[in-house]
């Protein structure tokens, strides 16, 4: 077998002075293995016969990988990722994929009248992916339970190959959730479509990474903003900086830099532009963690932003994100107001907590 993956993260170790732990080097090696399978699959006659077939008898079992925070999860499938041989594959946040099969199923309904519109999305999206690699798989919603069984059951018999991270087992998604009956045979699934690989316990990632670094930085300066440049260059080691845009209910956010998870944004492109508190959950759901850039002082002048960003850290919080910014002065001294000083309190009082990484 070809040592593929464990050498890349080697690789970046070295690279960055980091010191990988066994559990880590354990997974990559699940993650070989799997690499090679598909490399033997795409040596095979009527490859793309198999893909677009069907019924593929030749179904690739995938990897379901869970444990803590910071553990290197979405870097290891990031690598794989990358390193598969094969361009039917997409990688994008769970969050994302069923927001997307909502409405694919909502468009195919208006076109496909009296038809399972679920099963046509599912055939449509196997076709599409003979690889499916998914970061924070956590079901919270009752819309998306009631549909992804029926849904992975047709994309799981077109041979789709399912690759996904997550904080929890399988049997903890969407525990104690209303009808959570509905979700049980997708559970089954994965159980068979799919190694549940632990990894094991270990140094958080992001600990690691900001150990001895302060995360809320005063005042706005280049000495500053190298720093945070440097903080964010370490959480992203081994990933591929990139931009993302956000779209919820007609409103677009753009954030110009991601990777591993974590957003890097100014504050005038999160609070200073006309979003809604559910616009910040959307944000808090999607990073595990937010670097903010140039945070002014806040005023009665300025009460607008002031209760966007009061709005925005009250959704990290709630999420379980962890902030590092940039700002004028101590967040304990940001806001200079009269209007929201009973309702900052709590802000800062949340700002202390998060900054506790």
């Amino acid at each position: 077998m070809k040592i593929v993956i464990e050498k890349n993260l080697q690789n970046i170790a070295l690279n960055n002075s980091i010191n990988l732990d066994k559990g880590q080097l354990i997974v990559a090696s699940f993650f070989d293995k799997l690499h090679q399978k598909f490399v033997e699959l795409n040596t095979k006659q009527n490859f793309f016969y198999k893909i677009f077939s069907n019924k593929n008898s030749d179904h690739i079992r995938g990897i379901y990988l869970y444990g803590g925070v910071g553990r290197g999860k979405s870097m290891i499938m990031d690598l794989f990722f990358q390193n598969v041989p094969i361009k039917e594959k997409r990688r994008l946040h769970f969050h994302d994929f069923m927001k997307e099969v909502h409405q694919r199923i909502l468009e195919k309904s208006k076109i496909e009248k009296n038809k399972d519109c679920v099963l046509l999305v599912g055939q449509d999206l196997a076709r599409s992916a003979k690889l499916l690699c998914f970061d924070e798989m956590e079901v919270r919603d009752i819309a998306d339970a009631m549909i992804l069984s029926r849904l992975f059951n047709v994309m799981f018999s077109y041979g789709t190959t399912l690759v996904t991270t997550s904080n929890q087992p399988p049997t903890g998604l969407y525990k104690n959730g209303l009808h959570r009956d509905r979700i049980l045979p997708f559970i089954e699934n994965l159980k068979l479509k799919t190694e549940i690989v632990e990894i094991q316990n270990g140094d958080d990632w992001r600990e690691r990474s900001l150990s001895g670094n302060k995360v809320w930085l005063s005042p706005i300066n280049k000495e500053n903003k190298k720093k945070i440049d440097n903080i964010f260059l370490k959480l992203s080691l081994g990933f591929v900086k990139q931009s993302e845009t956000i779209e919820i209910s007609g409103r677009t956010i753009f954030i110009p830099q991601v990777a591993a998870g974590i957003a890097k944004i100014d504050f005038n492109d999160l609070c200073n532009k006309p979003l809604a508190a559910s616009d910040y959950i959307e944000i808090g759901q999607r990073y595990k963690g937010i670097i903010i850039e140039n945070i002014p002082v806040l005023d009665d002048k300025s009460r607008n932003e002031t209760r966007r960003f009061i709005w925005l850290i009250d959704a990290l919080y709630d999420k379980n994100c962890f902030l590092i910014a940039n700002a004028e002065t101590d967040f304990r001294k940001i806001y200079q107001g009269e209007e929201w000083e009973f309702e900052f309190q709590r802000t800062i009082s949340r700002i202390v907590e998060m900054s506790q990484v």
